[in-house]
Order: structure tokens, then C-alpha cells, then sequence
């Protein structure tokens, strides 16, 4: 399993670039056949530009199950679960994105 701390990512770069680097280390994930536990301690916000290059680049190559599936979260509180939750969704259903 892999590990990151999220708020490492966000508090060095610009929200698309951290999107970005992010989505490269889920994709990593993806093609290894592993899990990443994703250290929320410490992060404030995830805007949609941050989201729109992670999450939304990734659920358009491997689909919306294949993110949910390799994600473990640590530290995140209930408010960044529905926002994750909400965008994942969302983003699914304007793409229609099914698997």
C-alpha cells in the first residue's frame, strides 16, 4: 500500500498543478494493482480546479469503482467525505462515466 500525505501536495504547488502530481500518483496506483492511503490531516480545501485534475482525470481513463476502489482515507473529516463523494458523483453523471 502506498502512502501520501495529501497536504504536501497542496501546500507546495498551485491547486492544478497539485491536481496534477496527485493524479499521477493515483494513476501509479491504478497500474500497479495497489491501494493509497491518503492523508487528509491538514487540508483545508480541495477546490474543483484541484479535483477536475485528479479525481475527474482519473475517472475519465479508468472509470469512477476503479478510483473508489484503490483509495484509503485517513484523517479526513465528514465534511471532505461529502465533497468528495458529491464530486465523484457529479462528475460521473455529467460524463456519464458508469464503470
Amino acid at each position: 500500500m502506498k502512502q501520501i500525505v495529501l497536504s504536501n501536495i497542496l501546500d507546495t504547488k498551485s491547486y492544478p498543478d497539485a491536481g496534477t502530481e496527485f493524479c499521477g500518483i493515483l494513476r501509479e496506483t491504478i497500474q500497479d494493482n495497489e491501494t493509497i492511503q491518503i492523508d487528509m490531516k491538514g487540508v483545508n480545501s480541495m477546490p474543483t480546479m484541484f479535483m477536475n485534475t485528479s479525481f475527474g482525470k482519473i475517472m475519465s481513463e479508468f472509470g469512477v469503482e476503479k478510483l473508489k476502489k484503490v483509495m484509503i482515507f485517513q484523517n479526513i473529516t465528514k465534511v471532505q467525505i461529502e465533497r468528495i463523494g458529491k464530486y465523484l458523483k457529479d462528475y460521473a453523471e455529467v460524463y456519464q462515466i458508469t464503470n
